[in-house]
C-alpha cells in the first residue's frame, strides 16, 4: 500500500469520526420533544431588544415573518358566517373568533393536533381537540382573514423548551393599541379602566405583583383552563421569566411551503425543519430582563452548539468527499502500477 493510499485513507476515517461525533453531540436535544422544541428555539433565535417588540402594524419589524398570503376560502367563509365585518369593533371580533372556537364542539378535549391548518381548524369546531398552539395557529388564521393584525406570544417553564404555553395578541385598530387573549384557556386580562390589556402590560403588571389586573371569560360557558383565578395566575406567573414573542404570524404561506407540506405526513419535527430550511418557520424573540438572564444565557448557548455543529459537520463532510475521492484516485493508480 502507498503512503498516498494510507494518507487518503486516514484522513476518511478521521472526518468521518468528526462528523459523527458532532453530530452524536445533538442526542442530549433528542432525547424527549421538550428539548427538540428547546433546540428548534435556538435555532430560531432573532436578536434584539425589548424595544423591538412594542412594534405596531404600523412600523413591522423587517424580520417578522409578516402573512402576505391570500387566507383559505375556508376561513373567509368562516368570518362571514360570524359577521364580524358587521361588528362595531376589532375587540369583539376577537372575541368572536375566540368563542367560535370555543363553543362549537359541545365539549373540548384538548390534546395536540399538530396537522395542517386546515384540519386543525376543522379538529378544534368539529371534535373539541386542540392544544394552545393549535388555538393560536387558528385564531390567527381567522383573524387575518378578518383583516385584523394578529401575532403570538408564548412563555415555558423549562429553559425556552416545549413544556409551556402560547397566546395570541391582536392590535385592535379602533383605539390603537396592542390586547392579548388567551384563548385556549378562556381567558382575558383587564385593568382599573375595564379595557383588555396588552401581553407587554400583562408581563410588567405581573411582574409588579399588582393586585387590580382581572382575569375575565372569552366565552361564559366555555371550560376555563384552571380550576380557580387564584390557579391560573399561578400558572402564568411560573413562566413569568421566559416569554418571548413568536417572529411570524404568516400561518398560511407557512402552511403552504413546499417542503412543510412535504415533510408535513412524517413528523413535525421534520416539518419544522423543512419550515426552517424554506425560511417560512418563524423565529423567536426572547423578552430579556435581569431576572431571565440565566435562562438567555443557556439558549444562547445551545445556539452556539448548533452553529459549532453545523460549521464543523460542513467543513467534516466536504473533508470526507474529498478524501474519498482522493482515497479512490491514489487506488485506481496503484492498481494500475501494479498491472504493469
Amino acid at each position: 500500500m502507498s503512503a498516498a493510499v494510507r494518507f487518503w485513507r486516514r484522513g476518511v476515517w478521521i472526518s468521518l469520526l468528526v462528523l459523527v461525533g458532532a453530530l452524536l453531540s445533538l442526542a442530549p436535544y433528542l432525547s424527549s420533544s421538550t428539548e427538540m422544541v428547546r433546540m428548534r428555539n435556538a435555532l430560531v433565535l432573532v436578536a434584539g431588544n425589548e424595544g423591538d417588540l412594542a412594534w405596531t402594524p404600523a412600523n413591522v419589524p423587517a424580520d417578522f415573518l409578516l402573512e402576505r398570503g391570500a387566507p383559505y376560502p375556508e376561513f373567509v367563509d368562516a368570518v362571514s358566517r360570524l359577521g364580524l365585518d358587521g361588528m362595531p369593533s376589532d375587540w369583539e371580533r376577537a372575541v368572536a373568533i375566540s368563542q367560535h372556537l370555543l363553543g362549537s364542539s359541545p365539549v373540548l378535549l384538548g390534546g395536540a393536533i399538530q396537522s395542517d391548518l386546515l384540519d386543525s381548524y376543522r379538529r378544534i369546531v368539529g371534535t373539541g381537540e386542540g392544544y394552545c398552539g393549535d388555538f393560536a395557529r387558528v385564531f390567527s388564521g381567522l383573524a387575518l382573514a378578518a383583516g385584523i393584525p394578529v401575532r403570538s406570544w408564548a412563555f415555558s417553564f423549562d429553559g425556552f423548551g416545549g413544556h409551556g404555553h402560547v397566546w395570541v395578541e391582536v392590535w385592535n385598530r379602533d383605539i390603537g393599541r396592542w390586547q392579548l387573549l388567551d384563548v385556549f384557556e378562556n381567558n382575558y386580562f383587564v385593568g382599573v379602566d375595564g379595557v383588555p390589556m396588552s401581553a407587554l402590560e400583562v408581563h410588567a403588571s405581573m411582574r409588579a405583583n399588582a393586585t387590580t389586573v382581572r382575569l375575565l371569560p372569552l366565552h361564559p360557558t366555555a371550560r376555563s383552563g384552571a380550576a380557580t383565578p387564584e390557579r391560573a395566575w399561578e400558572y402564568y406567573r411560573r413562566g413569568l421569566d421566559e416569554w418571548y414573542a413568536v417572529w411570524g404570524n404568516n400561518v398560511f404561506s407557512y402552511d403552504q411551503a413546499q417542503l412543510v407540506r412535504t415533510f408535513g405526513s412524517v413528523s413535525r419535527a421534520l416539518e419544522q425543519l423543512g419550515g426552517i430550511v424554506q425560511g417560512v418557520y418563524p423565529g423567536v424573540r426572547i423578552l430579556e430582563e435581569p431576572n431571565n438572564r440565566r435562562q438567555v444565557e443557556a439558549i444562547q448557548s445551545v445556539r452556539s452548539h448548533l452553529l459549532w455543529v453545523g460549521a464543523t459537520g460542513a467543513a467534516a463532510l466536504l473533508v470526507l468527499l474529498v478524501c474519498l475521492v482522493a482515497w479512490w484516485t491514489a487506488g485506481r493508480r496503484l492498481a494500475a502500477r501494479g498491472a504493469r
